[in-house]
């Protein structure tokens, strides 16, 4: 018996590149959605994992990840040296917007999982990865839909924390190997499992000048890539995330994670339309091939 999983990337803004292609995936099998067994997400990628199991549409994701509503979410901007970069009150009320105050992850109608990250805590509690699900039995099944979607998506740097977590994104922002961890610890065996993984778009990033004698200053602040150290380690967490998944499900895995022609942070809200035209124009025959085959 087949187990299907639809997991989503983090990466902001380029979350209007994954709602396009997956409303142009779902328009072509519309029981893409209906039949996905675990929703999984980190980031903005929880934001359409916990809407999927709210019941919420393809057209939903795409009207959510619109360039007026990142706008509002990232304005205003501060400087980010001290402080986050943006508060986090435009986020809550486009959340707030899509999802009641008192849903829980036990209310959904679907299974779902979201990853976060743990900080802070009680004395003797070090900081820890958080996997927030609603199978039977999970500890965080009575946690709140908006505080899973706002611990997932708390990025350091441009958002605070919430309630002592931050986004999920700097231990998985591909989460594709944490659902098939939960599917086999739920009594899934590994033969049945089919997983589509949608990222937010690889961007063309390297380092060209020569890092031997780099120190942090260079790791943190140089602007060709912008970030280096952390985008290496997000970027190169989720493509290593990939070759475990392959190697975990062989043919029965598929990414689907188009190289954008540029790179794109993960609040620039201008190159929205740019990542929708993207979107709509991505040669999608290999992931129809492989729904066809493994998924349907």
């Amino acid at each position: 018996m087949k187990y299907r999983i639809l997991t989503f990337d983090g990466g902001g803004i380029r979350g209007s590149l994954t709602a396009t292609l997956l409303k142009r995936l779902n328009d072509l099998y519309p029981s893409l959605i209906g039949s996905a067994d675990l929703f999984a997400g980190t980031s903005v990628g929880s934001f359409f994992a916990l809407g999927l199991a709210y019941g919420l549409s393809a057209d939903d994701m795409v009207r959510f990840n619109s360039e007026q509503n990142w706008r509002f979410i990232f304005t205003p901007e501060r400087p980010g040296l001290f402080r986050p970069k943006y508060g986090i009150d435009h986020l809550v009320r486009t959340l707030a917007a899509i999802f009641p105050q008192d849903l829980r992850l036990a209310d959904l109608g679907r299974h779902v999982l979201v990853t976060a990250f743990q900080v802070t805590g009680a004395a003797g509690e070090y900081w820890h990865p958080v996997l927030f699900h609603n199978f039977p039995g999970s500890a965080t099944r009575d946690a709140l839909v908006l505080d899973a979607a706002l611990a997932s998506g708390a990025a350091p740097v441009y958002f605070p924390s919430h309630k002592h977590y931050v986004d999920g994104a700097v231990v998985a922002n591909n989460p594709s190997t944490a659902a098939i961890s939960l599917a086999v610890d739920r009594g899934r065996e590994l033969g049945d499992i089919c997983l589509l993984s949608i990222g937010t778009g690889l961007n063309p990033d390297r380092i060209e000048a020569d890092t031997t004698r780099w120190g942090a200053s260079q790791w943190i602040l140089t602007p060709s890539p912008p970030f280096p150290l952390i985008s290496a380690m997000l970027d190169g967490g989720s493509e290593l995330d990939v070759i475990v998944s392959s190697r975990l499900l062989g043919k029965r895995f598929f990414r689907l994670n188009p190289l954008l022609p540029r790179t794109v942070m993960i609040d620039d809200y201008k190159a929205i339309p740019e990542l929708v035209a993207l979107g709509k124009t991505y040669d999608l025959g290999p992931v129809a091939a492989w729904i066809e085959e493994y998924w349907l």
